[in-house]
């Protein structure tokens, strides 16, 4: 069971995220409800739920560093952002600082929401019970003495280089972060940390933001179908694309083409 906190400054968006979770589901437990930045933080502290809903801007505390300051407290805490900002950078900021999942107001949907909690509880039992390959990896690249050397930092950004290879030859296939960790020769929670470090992007954002690009370029170059656009940058779902697209993007695929498309010039 899923242990979770909401944080919205609205009060029908608390009520309705309220009811959605707490009399449709029983294997999510509403342990708190905050109507700002700092509640939210004060009571995750308190409570140490699985999960925080949080709008992005709130009175007192705005979402990201009220996210910040309980991941320092509970960095196993999962976060799903909330916001009416259809922007890419709030996205990137979001899941940069460890949110799970960031999802506009306008298009919240219960089912949507319920999907991505029961991946998450999925994730968090298949962290508890890593394969026994996985482990030996870690243990492998437990860091000693002379690991700090500059050598080491050399080796680092070669096998993120070779991961980042991998990501942009393969993106337009169904690939995740374990994936590309195997291809380097590191466990997914070691491999995810030196990428953020590397990079300085999260891999699931720096996925999704290298396909959206991927995807402009071919909806303003080309007079491919958006559905056969959809499954050349990996998405198998075109549905899912468009929404995906207009959340990060601000604009949906057809706007975008209409837009800025040299072959409807």
């Amino acid at each position: 069971m899923l242990r979770i906190v909401i944080a919205d400054d609205e009060l029908p968006i608390r009520e309705w995220l309220n009811y959605c979770l707490k009399d449709k589901n029983t294997k999510l437990e509403i342990v708190g409800i905050a109507s700002d930045g700092l509640q939210a933080q004060d009571l995750a502290v308190k409570e140490k739920p699985d999960v925080v809903i949080m709008d992005i801007r709130m009175p007192k505390m705005d979402g990201i560093t009220a996210m910040k300051n309980i991941k320092k407290v509970l960095p196993q805490t999962e976060f799903v952002i909330l916001t009416n900002y259809a922007d890419f950078s709030y996205a990137k900021q979001a899941i940069t600082c460890g949110a799970k999942e960031y999802i506009l107001k306008s298009e919240l949907r219960s089912s949507e929401l319920i999907e991505i909690l029961a991946k998450i509880e999925e994730d968090r039992s298949t962290q508890y019970d890593r394969p026994r390959i996985a482990d030996q990896l870690e243990r492998a690249v437990q860091k000693t003495p002379t690991e700090y050397s500059g050598d080491h930092l050399d080796n680092n950004n070669q096998f993120i280089e070779k991961a980042l290879i991998y990501i942009h030859e393969h993106f337009d296939k169904t690939i995740s972060l374990a994936d590309v960790a195997s291809q380097v020769y590191r466990s997914p929670e070691y491999f995810s940390r030196l990428f953020k470090e590397v990079t300085g992007e999260n891999f699931s954002i720096y996925l999704i933001n290298y396909r959206l690009t991927q995807a402009r370029t071919l909806l303003i170059n080309t007079d491919f179908k958006i559905t056969d656009i959809a499954y050349r940058v990996g998405y198998q779902n075109p549905s899912y694309f468009s929404r995906i697209y207009k959340k990060y993007m601000g604009i949906t695929p057809e706007d975008e083409r209409r837009k800025n498309s040299k072959t409807a010039k």
